[in-house]
């Protein structure tokens, strides 16, 4: 392993060696770069932020320094396809080419593995169907998954050769609140997911996602294995990840759970009592939550508020009730995974209860749910990370306007030391929560492969005569490219209008709603010469380089809705301490989605095409070179007519090869 002293120099040696042995690999000035800025912040301990453009390489830039550190390392994802490049291709890369031994593991979360104390339950310790008859009608179509784990497999449900029905995989499978740990389950020791945790302590890289790393902070870091140094890739995402583990769901669907989970726990002659009310508390949560608008509340108060607390009391009347077992009964893990699953409804629902300070309500009728979340997960994240360890954070889209400020400040990092940070109190060698914020430039010529067209002749999008004219440029660029398109919308409404103005044409046009996510962009991916319409959904993770698109059309800047209730509240508290709400909530959120959108047209050295954004505002307002500048440097036109000929001659040259 390498000097921390020289990490740097050896990592840019081993760069070098690596991309030798990668077929038509190059030497790209951005990800030597961001080797050197990798290994530095781990050789120092201190944070740091990349944004490395698409086709940098930065699994391998961020790999190669964190594994010759010899530390033990953390890389946490925000997709699965990210996760399974790091697991099944980089990483086994690594292992044959980097010259020092590579071990890694993967951890998911719980719900991703089989349930031992699940299985036994239901077929027996032997899992040949010898089991006490509680749950014995719950074993139907279970034979495959008994053949597999039989065979010692991982437990992964990804691993599964045969795709196994969602209903069938809930009935050997439990979530994280369900789970009562390792030491409180009578086949803890059996423990799919406990194992994958125990390789994780043997491995040098631990590879796992945004959620369960953020669910970890929020544990009080006892859920992963204990790590040095913690990367995570696609970091603009981390925010959100953050947000939801640190907030709860309070809803009728999880008193349902709990109630078909803990009926045959309840002895005959109380089960229609306690049962019934749970499922009682259930239907009037979920009534009560129906008629509440889609707004911020306080869901203490009013009908609301008695309508949660009736449920915490009905829940808590039947976790009372529970026999108590010894830890060989054959259902002492069913009990100890419905106390687990009350508590956490308990906690939960009574966090609602006594809003802590920080934190906003507002309800979700069409999901049936009261969220209740951080307004900012700056503090959850800087006590629980920062201050402990180096956080390296990188994706395609972390600035905006070239600056990391806004992203830093959300998440905890500053710009300065912090006299005495309160945050660091009782942390053994606390870091400071500055950090280095550094741009590389991506693997393409954005310049020569692609062009921005902005429709700065349409009305400016809040006009009522916009959607049908955005709409009819949309359908005008695609026919000129002969199809070719991705279509991103902000509505539903403006996918209706694009879908209707590109009826007639001579390519295939693909809707959102017609077929699965992934089955559809598979189907897009096939036909070369298709068009994608769809929503917010399809603004990122789509990866279909070569001649299937050489057009994204966005339909407007992509800002927050004015009332969102979380937004809100940002809004609010920036406002409070004297900030601009739209310079640190509304301008980012729309920069960094926007850049992911635009980001889907050159995902290789080859591919060439036109972003066209149908927002006068990004020309037309000042703040619209802040967007752009967050965007891929492409080549910028208004000019309709020239983004047409480019389209044509993108076409043109796909015919002739296609030839």
């Amino acid at each position: 392993m390498a000097g921390m002293d020289d990490l740097a120099g050896d990592s840019l040696d081993a760069l070098v060696a690596v991309l030798g042995a990668k077929p038509d690999a190059e030497e790209r000035i951005g990800q030597e770069q961001m080797v050197a800025a990798v290994a530095n912040a781990i050789s120092t301990r201190s944070h740091l932020a990349v944004e490395a453009g698409t086709g940098t390489g930065k699994s391998l830039a961020y790999l190669i320094p964190a594994i010759l550190s010899g530390q033990r390392i953390a890389v946490a994802t925000a997709t699965k396809s990210l996760q399974n490049q790091l697991a099944d291709a980089d990483l086994p890369f690594l292992a044959d080419n980097l010259g020092v031994p590579v071990t890694w593991s993967v951890i998911k979360g719980r719900q991703s593995y089989v349930c031992m104390a699940k299985l036994v339950e239901r077929l027996g310790p032997d899992l040949d169907g010898a089991a006490p008859q509680l749950f014995a009608d719950d074993a139907d179509g279970l034979d495959g998954i008994v053949d597999w784990v039989r065979t010692g497999s991982s437990g992964d449900r990804d691993d599964l050769t045969e795709s196994v029905p969602d209903e069938v995989w809930r009935q050997v499978s439990v979530s994280g609140m369900e789970c009562p740990g390792k030491k409180q389950c009578p086949q803890g020791s059996r423990c799919f997911a406990e194992a994958a945790v125990d390789a994780a302590r043997d491995a040098q890289v631990t590879v796992t996602n945004h959620h369960l790393y953020a669910l970890h902070l929020a544990s009080g870091r006892r859920i992963l294995p204990d790590h040095d140094v913690i990367i995570f890739d696609e970091a603009h995402k981390l925010e959100a990840a953050s947000s939801s583990a640190f907030g709860v769901d309070v809803g009728g669907g999880r008193l349902i759970a709990f109630a078909n989970n803990s009926q045959r726990l309840v002895s005959p002659q109380r089960r229609d009592e306690l049962i019934g009310g749970v499922r009682a508390a259930a239907s009037r949560l979920h009534a009560a939550i129906e008629q509440l608008p889609e707004e911020r509340l306080q869901p203490a108060e009013g009908e609301i508020g008695e309508t949660i607390l009736g449920a915490v009391r009905a829940v808590a009347a039947v976790t009372k009730a529970l026999p108590k077992v010894d830890e060989d009964d054959p259902v002492a893990g069913a009990v100890a995974r419905v106390r687990a699953q009350g508590g956490h409804i308990q906690g939960d629902f009574g966090m609602a209860l006594d809003m802590p300070d920080g934190h906003v309500a507002w309800a979700e009728p069409v999901r049936r749910v009261v969220r209740v979340a951080p307004i900012s997960v700056d503090f959850q994240i800087a006590a629980n990370l920062l201050v402990h360890q180096p956080t390296i954070l990188t994706s395609a889209t972390l600035t905006t306007g070239g600056s990391f400020a806004p992203l830093a400040r959300r998440i905890g990092l500053t710009s300065e030391p912090v006299p005495d940070d309160p945050l660091a109190f009782d942390v053994e060698d606390p870091l400071p929560r500055t950090y280095e914020g550094v741009r590389v430039e991506g693997g393409f010529d954005y310049a020569r492969q692609g062009l921005l067209y902005v429709a700065a002749g349409l009305p400016d999008p809040r006009d009522e005569a916009w959607p049908r004219a955005a709409a009819a440029e949309a359908a005008q660029l695609a026919r000129a490219g002969g199809g070719r398109a991705l279509v991103l919308t902000t509505s539903y409404r403006m996918m209706d209008e694009a879908a209707a103005a590109l009826q007639g044409a001579s390519f295939e046009v693909l809707v959102q709603g017609q077929l699965p996510k992934r089955k559809l962009i598979a189907q897009f991916a096939a036909d070369e010469t298709a068009t994608l319409v769809a929503t917010m959904g399809y603004w990122e993770g789509i990866d279909v380089p070569g001649p299937s698109l050489s057009l994204v059309v966005i339909d407007r800047i992509p800002f927050p809705r004015p009332d969102d209730p979380l937004m809100q509240a940002r809004r609010e508290a920036v406002a409070a301490r004297g900030g601009s709400a739209f310079d640190e909530v509304d301008l980012p959120h729309a920069a960094v989605l926007l850049a992911q959108g635009a980001g889907r047209l050159i995902r290789n050295e080859t591919d060439r095409g036109v972003v066209a954004v149908l927002d006068r505002r990004l020309v037309a307002k000042r703040y619209g070179q802040r967007i752009i500048r967050s965007m891929p440097r492409l080549l910028r036109t208004s000019d309709r007519d020239r983004a047409v000929r480019f389209l044509a001659e993108v076409s043109a040259g796909r015919s002739v090869r296609s030839d």
